[in-house]
């Protein structure tokens, strides 16, 4: 093949020597030895030469494809079952591109090959670089560049990370160096494509809220507001309308328009309003146009609270702006999230400063992708990297973001990312949270968002749910583990603040007194932190042991051990945790000590005595709280509150987690929360079951507002499901008790797969369903020609739907959390399969406890309580099929109970269309096939 002309000499790393290398990827055959290796070989920048082969034949590899140069590949590390056997053949391990565009473009939406080469205006075939190939290499050099072009203060922290990391610290360490050597004349950097990067915001618009004193007032608010104009606010939304006239495809809902009535009614008149409005009935503008005009007009702030960061970063990101643009209305809107959702700018300085003291290898190894992302940040908001995950490994971003800090006591405040988010919260007409950060303010007594007397709720089937796991007390050994670490864990090196003070009681330039009482507090603080961990690992271990024993049938996996104030285990916990207890008194007392020796010693002769200082109260203050957490838990003695052990029989004896969850919140909703609101909106697509909303009204605690204040809307969908959706159900088909069910499903999906040839999501009720089908129709549908994937097992969450997405006529098995929250419209989704009804599992603690409590009263819990809750998440499952007007689809539904029973009729009379039952299951697939074909060429 002919070279290409030579990259410009003038490209910022023509210097580098890591222009000679060799790219390769590897393409998926039908069997691993049929896998191809495709590959390039760079030299200076060039295309020299290009490879394809099968894997077979890697024996047959060219040695100077492999010696003495680097070799790239893209996401080896997150492959293995692809790229592992060639990785195995090399005598070297990879660089992996895609972990460095992670470290380079941290703010890019996703770091596949072909967003990473578009952000780099990187074209497909570009300067003779041909294939996947010759793309990787391309972006290779791309990122090259724009490592090169980095401030001198970032690659340095780049090149201290590095250390150790194979390939990576040569790279860094040599851009550094040349860096240096070249001075003050850095090339400029060429801007990354900005419409691949995530926003780093968190304030848009140019109002504010009152003055800088106005929310100490605000519990003296006047008794009557200024209403705003009802006519007004709908004429926006009506024919002819501002958004029909900026807007290209803005389609007048009377949905939509009823919705904005009832929450402007509900403004003016400070009533509570239930709004159950169906799919596409665009809720998010119905409720933020009245909000924010209120808002304005009355000079105060609405707080609106979603459930999943989807929705919350469409509300800021898409509705916010576009409400700016349109509206003739000054008004400013913050997305506010919960202090562990923030980079500290104090703890990280720490961990920069000294990598080696604070992390432990692997911790520094996942810090580089941070470094660059944490100098170009504005909001601090983890959420904007889209490559860092934030538990893996597990404790880095807990030592680094901004949870449980000394903030009285902080040198940063001002750079704070926190403090600035809060601050302009408090002067914002609307903010943006979630439910979350919600009972984080209640628990904070509304330190947190200040007082406000405004809320919408949207997704609001799933407040009660955020309530109780945000009251819900878990101690588990990691938790106590993690807290330690950042003081001093030795594991081949010393680390944690500890380990600092230890190296300068013995190395620092200060007085011996000062010195000799610094040694001995150092050792005394260490000393009580092995003795904690310690103790806390035998107690741990102990009631792993105890809560195994006890459950009879443990089937091989986690068991769940419920126990309360007069069982055996309440008793073993309440003995076993006195020394764990005590141990956290000891370690107090020896950090209060040491904390006054260094107080003693002025700063000016000890570097970053404030920091440590700091470090050891927060590390203090989480203790407290594990501390008095483990109290409650032992004792097992708090009412309304289901107590349990959860112990994994194969797991590590530090993931046995002691849970105190209550049973009701709806009193504490009530009166921590509600009972203190002028207007309450609480909007989402399934509040009621059946036609009436009695049972979202008991759960979340509004009986006490009663009527008139407390008004109810129920509001249907603008799509057509009568001719858009077709609903399946086999007459002649295996119980999901019998023995049978799990091969006719598997049968039916595959069947369903093969004939309709679209895109199928199927939901399950339990892994353990879904990971048995995925094992045996892998094959089969894959010889097929037809994607299998499967949640937790293909791939990350947003990498897996962005597979899917991509690929036609592709199978995806989901559970739980895919029943809600999926957006696929188009092609993109066609087919939903609801393989059983989603009832709570009944021997879960909470669902245990809350079926007693209720049939001790008399009344039944099936029927009240498992299922009304089922019958939310089936409309929830059902909604991730039709998401436009112009969707279609199927939805199959292969429980016998929504035919067979009595209470099976309110799961199907609970969607906005009718059904169809088949005759079998190959009946069902045949008239399925067949819908499609005749409303195939439907407008």
């Amino acid at each position: 093949m002919p070279r290409s002309a030579p990259i410009s000499p003038t490209s910022p790393a023509a210097v580098s020597s890591f222009r000679d290398f060799v790219a390769m990827t590897v393409t998926a055959g039908s069997t691993e030895r049929e896998n191809r290796i495709q590959g390039v070989r760079i030299v200076q920048g060039e295309p020299v030469e290009y490879l394809d082969l099968s894997f077979a034949d890697t024996a047959t590899l060219p040695p100077v494809w492999t010696r003495d140069r680097s070799i790239v590949m893209y996401g080896h590390a997150e492959e293995d079952s692809l790229t592992a056997p060639l990785v195995a053949t090399l005598s070297f391990y990879p660089l992996d591109v895609r972990q460095l565009a992670r470290m380079l473009l941290p703010r890019l939406r996703d770091h596949r090959l072909e967003t990473v080469g578009a952000c780099l205006a990187i074209a497909p075939e570009n300067d003779g670089f041909s294939g996947p190939e010759g793309r990787l290499a391309r972006v290779f050099l791309g990122l090259l560049d724009l490592l090169y072009t980095l401030d001198i203060h970032v690659l340095h922290g780049l090149a201290r990370l590095s250390h150790g990391v194979e390939r990576l610290d040569n790279l860094f360490i040599e851009a550094e160096a040349y860096t240096i050597r070249r001075g003050s004349s850095r090339p400029a950097r060429s801007p990354a494509r900005q419409e691949f990067m995530v926003p780093s915001r968190n304030v848009d618009g140019n109002g504010m809220v009152g003055g800088d004193d106005w929310l100490e007032d605000e519990e003296e608010e006047p008794e009557v507001f200024a209403p705003i104009d009802t006519e007004e606010i709908a004429a926006i939304f009506d024919r002819d309308g501002l958004f029909e006239r900026v807007m290209d495809r803005f389609e007048h809902r009377p949905q939509q328009l009823a919705m904005v009535n009832g929450v402007t009614r509900a403004f003016n008149d400070g009533e509570f309003l239930i709004a159950e409005a169906g799919t596409g009935t665009g809720k998010s503008l119905a409720y933020l146009v009245p909000a924010l005009h209120w808002a304005v007009q009355n000079d105060r702030r609405v707080v609106v609270s979603t459930h999943t960061r989807n929705l919350q970063e469409q509300l800021f990101f898409k509705d916010v702006p576009f409400l700016i643009r349109t509206l003739k209305t000054d008004f400013r809107a913050v997305l506010l999230k919960g202090r562990s959702n923030y980079l500290c700018p104090d703890r990280w300085k720490q961990v920069m400063d000294q990598p080696d003291d604070r992390l432990s290898p692997e911790e520094r190894e996942a810090a580089l992708q941070l470094v660059v992302w944490a100098g170009e940040t504005e909001t601090g908001d983890i959420a904007e990297h889209a490559g860092f995950s934030s538990s893996a490994p597990y404790g880095l971003w807990q030592k680094i973001n901004a949870e449980g800090g000394a903030c009285p006591r902080c040198m940063m405040q001002k750079a704070c990312f926190v403090n600035r988010a809060r601050e302009a919260a408090n002067h914002a007409h609307v903010v943006i949270v979630n439910h979350a950060l919600l009972f984080s303010d209640i628990a904070a007594e509304n330190s947190v968002l200040r007082d406000y007397a405004h809320l919408v709720v949207d997704e609001a089937h799933n407040l009660e749910k955020v309530a109780v796991q945000h009251l819900t007390v878990e101690v588990n050994g990691w938790r106590v583990r993690n807290v330690l670490r950042t003081l001093y864990l030795r594991e081949g090196i010393e680390t944690g603040v500890l380990a600092t003070l230890k190296w300068r009681s013995e190395h620092a330039p200060i007085k011996p007194v000062w010195k000799d009482a610094l040694a001995a507090g150092t050792r005394m603080a260490i000393d009580r932190v092995n003795e904690l961990d310690r103790a806390a690992s035998a107690f741990f271990e102990t009631v792993h042991t105890a809560a195994i024993r006890a459950v009879k049938d443990t089937g091989g996996y986690a068991v769940k051990c419920r126990y309360g104030k007069d069982s055996e285990l309440a008793a073993l916990l309440t003995a076993q945790a006195v020394p764990v207890i005590q141990r956290f008194i000891h370690l107090r007392d020896a950090a209060g000590r040491l904390a006054e020796t260094l107080n003693d010693i002025p700063a000016s002769w000890l570097a970053e005595r404030d920091e440590m200082l700091n470090t050891i109260a927060s590390a203090m203050e989480t203790c407290k709280a594990i501390e008095e957490d483990l109290s409650v838990l032992a004792g097992g003695e708090t009412e309304n509150t289901v107590f349990w052990v959860e112990a994994n029989v194969q797991g590590n004896t530090l993931s046995c987690t002691l849970t105190g969850a209550p049973l009701d919140v709806a009193d504490r909703l009530y009166e921590s929360l509600f009972s203190r609101m002028q207007t309450v909106v609480l909007t989402s697509a399934t509040l009621a079951v059946g036609t009436k909303f009695t049972y979202m009204v008991d759960r979340l605690g509004l009986r006490p507002i009663g009527v008139p204040r407390l008004k109810a809307l129920r509001i249907g969908s603008p799509f057509s499901y009568r001719d858009q959706a077709i609903v399946g159900v086999p007459s002649a088909f295996p119980s999901p008790k019998s023995g049978q069910f799990q091969q006719a499903t598997q049968k039916l999906i595959q069947g369903l797969a093969l004939a309709a040839g679209r895109n199928m999501l199927v939901l399950f009720t339990s892994y353990g369903m879904l990971n048995r089908t995925y094992a045996d129709l892998k094959k089969p549908l894959e010889k097929s020609g037809v994607t299998l994937l499967a949640q937790g097992i293909s791939g990350p969450r947003s990498l897996l739907l962005e597979r899917f997405r991509e690929t036609q006529g592709a199978v995806l098995l989901g559970t739980d959390s895919f029943w809600e929250g999926i957006d696929l419209s188009g092609d993109a989704l066609q087919i939903v399969v609801l393989v059983k009804l989603p009832f709570a599992v009944p021997s879960e603690p909470v669902i245990e406890a809350q079926i007693e409590r209720i049939d001790r009263t008399g009344r039944n819990s099936f029927l009240e309580f498992l299922v009304p809750e089922a019958v939310i998440k089936f409309r929830q499952g059902f909604g991730r099929l039709i998401r436009s007007a112009a969707d279609r689809g199927a939805v199959v539904v292969l429980d016998q109970r929504v035919i067979g029973t009595a209470y099976g009729r309110l799961f199907l009379d609970s969607l906005p269309t009718g059904h169809r039952v088949f005759r079998n299951g190959d009946d069902l697939i045949e008239g399925i096939t067949r819908w499609f074909e005749e409303t195939r060429t439907m407008p």
